[in-house]
């Protein structure tokens, strides 16, 4: 199993002016945008399921980086779509639900 951490960093600059502490923020804080088409599986071997359940019937195994879009979300499962082949032979275009947790979500903000 693989794990990535994503960390995000806020920056401010603390300046000593005449004995008086001075606080700086960035000028413009970067706009936040958000591609739910950056979204990949996080773990090999994550079952596609045909229903948003643990009981739904598998219609293939993804692998960690398989490239997806996040089309749908039932309490803890994505619905989603493959945007390539994935690494298990299942080819792109195809649908199904995946349980939240095997997930990297779509990066969101700028640096």
């Amino acid at each position: 199993m693989r794990r990535i951490s994503l960390v995000s960093l806020t920056l401010t600059t603390a300046a000593l002016i005449g004995g008086t502490a001075v606080i700086a923020a960035p000028a413009q804080a970067a706009a936040k945008v958000c591609n739910e088409d950056n979204a990949m599986i996080y773990t090999d071997g994550t079952r596609l399921r045909a229903k948003a359940s643990s009981s739904g019937a598998v219609k293939g195994q993804l692998y960690f980086k398989d490239p997806i879009r996040i089309t749908g979300k039932s309490g803890g499962w994505d619905r989603v779509v493959l945007k390539a082949k994935s690494r298990g032979g299942l080819p792109k275009g195809t649908t199904g639900w995946v349980a939240h947790s095997n997930i990297i979500p779509p990066y969101c903000g700028g640096l």
